[in-house]
C-alpha cells in the first residue's frame, strides 16, 4: 500500500496511569545543567558556543524546580480522549481537565475568584471550571478554538430538541452542492470531489437550523473532516495518507449519535448553577476583559503554543476552509495573525526585551548554517510575543492572583531554548514572582540533532507566578 507524507512522524505510545497525589513526585528536579555530551560541551549549546546567561538563568530558578513526573499526562491532550463533550472535537494541542482540577485544588483557588485562559484551544480549562462552579473567561485567536469551545459551552440541557434536528438532518434528501471549497491546494489531496460536495452540502443544511442545534450539528461536521479525508493531523502539518474513507453521512450521523449519549450519561457533569463561563474572540498579545473582570482576575490556567515549528492553520486547514475562510489570503492572513511560534511567522520591527540570554542564542545560532534561515527570526518573536502577552497578563491579574503557565523548552541546532526559565524572566520584569516551576516531563530530541550534538533532556514545565502588585 502506497504512503505519501508532508512529514515523517514516529508515534509514540505511552503507558496510562491515573494521576495520584500520593505517587506525584515533589522531589527537587535534577540538575539538568550539568549534564555533558560526549563531546563535553555545555548542554545548552552543543557547538562550543557560548551559554553563559542561560547557565546563570538555570543557577537562579534552580531552587524553584520540582519533580512532578507523574503528571506528564496530564500535560497531553491525552486523558480528555475519553471525556464526553471535552473529547467532541481532536484538538491535540491542548492539557487534560485532570490538570485544571488538580492546580485549583493544590493552590487553593477560591470559587470567588475569575479563572481566566488566555489560549483557550477547545476550551478545556473553561469546561472544568464550569464543572467545579468557578467563573472563568476564555480568549483565542484561533477561529476554530473560539467556534469549537463557544459550541461545547452552549446549554444543551433539551436533548430531545437535538433529538429532532439530527433525525430531521438525516431525513431531508441531501443533494450535491455545487458550491466549491477555497482554492487551497491541500484540499483536493485530501478530499475526493465527491466528499468536498457532501461536506458542503451538509454546512449549507446545518446552518439552516436555529441554535442552539446548529453549533451541535457543525461542531459534529467538523469533527469528522479528518476521518473523511487523506490526512492524519500528526507533527508540523497535516500527513497525507492512504486509508478507505466512510461516507459523509455514516460519519456525521455516528459522531452526532455519540454527542447526544454524551449529553444523556452526563447530565450532572455540568450542573447549572448561574456561574458563567465566556468564549471570546480575542489576541492573548492585546486583550481587555469584559468590566466585571478587568484587572480583577485570581487565575490563570493556559498553555501557549511552544516553540516547535508547528502552525496550527496548516494543521487545521481543512476546518478552516470548510467553515472559516474563503480564500488563500485569508489563509495567509489567519496564519500571520498567529502567536509567533512557527516558521512562516512574519517578521516585524523588532521589539526591546531584556533577555541577555535570548541575545546568546540568537548570536550563536548566527554562526551556523541553519537547515531553515528562518529559525532566528521565528525565536525572537516568540519571545516578543510572549512579553506582550505577560504584559496583558500583568494588566489583568490582580494582586496576589496565580498564573499557571505549561510550556515546553525547545533545541534548534544543538541550542537550547529554555522558554520556561526565559519566561518566567520576563514574568519578573512584570510583577510577578516566580512561586515555583514543576518539571512535568523530560522530551527526548530529534535524531538529526541527537547525532550532530548528542542527546539532552528538553524540559516540559508549569510555570507558577504570583502577582506582586
Amino acid at each position: 500500500m502506497r504512503s505519501w507524507k508532508w512529514k515523517v512522524q514516529t508515534n509514540l505510545e505511552t503507558k496510562k496511569r491515573k494521576y495520584s497525589p500520593r505517587r506525584a513526585g515533589t522531589r527537587k528536579a535534577r540538575d539538568v545543567s550539568v549534564v555533558y555530551t560526549a563531546r563535553q560541551l555545555s548542554p545548552l549549546s552543543g557547538n562550543g558556543t557560548s551559554s553563559a546567561e542561560r547557565e546563570q538563568l538555570e543557577r537562579k530558578y534552580r531552587p524553584k524546580f520540582l519533580e512532578k513526573l507523574d503528571l506528564r499526562r496530564l500535560v497531553t491532550y491525552v486523558p480528555n480522549k475519553k471525556a464526553p463533550i471535552y473529547n467532541w472535537f481532536k484538538y491535540k494541542e491542548g492539557f487534560s481537565r485532570e490538570l485544571v482540577h488538580l492546580i485549583l485544588k493544590e493552590w487553593k483557588i477560591p470559587h470567588s475568584e475569575i479563572v481566566l485562559d488566555p489560549f483557550a484551544g477547545c476550551g478545556t480549562t473553561l469546561l472544568a471550571c464550569k464543572e467545579l462552579g468557578y467563573r472563568a473567561i476564555g480568549l483565542d485567536i484561533f477561529p476554530i478554538a473560539v467556534y469549537v469551545t463557544q459550541s461545547k459551552l452552549k446549554d444543551y440541557s433539551d436533548t430531545e430538541r437535538l433529538v429532532k434536528a439530527v433525525d430531521k438532518l438525516f431525513s431531508r434528501c441531501i443533494k450535491l452542492s455545487a458550491k466549491k471549497f477555497p482554492d487551497v491546494p491541500i484540499i483536493n489531496k485530501a478530499f475526493t470531489l465527491r466528499t468536498q460536495s457532501e461536506i458542503l452540502a451538509y454546512k449549507e443544511e446545518i446552518l439552516k437550523f436555529a441554535e442552539p442545534e446548529q453549533s451541535f450539528l457543525m461542531l459534529g461536521l467538523l469533527s469528522i473532516l479528518e476521518e473523511v479525508s487523506f490526512t492524519s493531523k500528526d507533527g508540523q502539518f497535516l500527513r497525507l495518507v492512504e486509508k478507505p474513507i466512510p461516507e459523509v453521512r455514516d460519519a456525521l450521523r455516528r459522531k452526532l449519535l455519540s454527542m447526544l449519549n454524551d449529553l444523556e450519561i452526563q447530565r450532572g457533569l455540568f450542573p447549572v448553577n448561574g456561574v458563567e463561563q465566556v468564549m471570546l474572540a480575542g489576541d492573548a498579545r492585546a486583550f481587555d476583559l469584559p468590566k466585571h473582570a478587568r484587572g480583577k482576575v485570581g487565575a490563570v490556567i493556559t498553555s501557549p503554543p511552544y516553540l516547535n515549528r508547528y502552525d496550527y492553520s496548516r494543521t487545521y486547514a481543512l476546518e478552516l476552509c470548510t467553515l472559516f475562510v474563503n480564500t488563500p489570503e485569508e489563509m495567509r492572513n489567519i496564519r500571520h495573525s498567529l502567536l509567533r511560534s512557527h516558521i512562516e511567522s512574519r517578521e516585524m520591527d523588532a521589539k526591546q526585551i531584556a533577555l541577555k540570554s535570548l541575545d546568546e542564542i540568537l548570536w550563536n545560532l548566527g554562526q551556523q548554517k541553519l537547515n531553515n534561515e528562518r529559525i532566528p527570526i521565528m525565536i525572537r518573536g516568540y519571545f516578543e510575543d510572549m512579553n506582550e502577552v505577560i504584559k496583558s497578563l500583568s494588566n489583568q491579574v490582580k494582586r496576589g492572583g496565580l498564573v499557571a503557565l505549561v510550556v515546553a523548552n525547545a533545541r534548534f541546532e544543538g541550542e537550547m531554548v529554555p522558554v520556561d526559565l526565559m519566561l518566567s524572566e520576563l514574568a519578573v520584569q512584570n510583577d510577578f514572582k516566580v512561586e515555583a516551576i514543576w518539571v512535568t516531563r523530560y522530551k527526548g530530541n530529534s535524531s538529526q540533532q541527537m547525532a550532530k550534538y548528542g542527546r539532552q533532556p528538553v524540559r516540559e514545565s508549569i510555570l507558577f507566578w504570583r502577582k506582586t502588585v
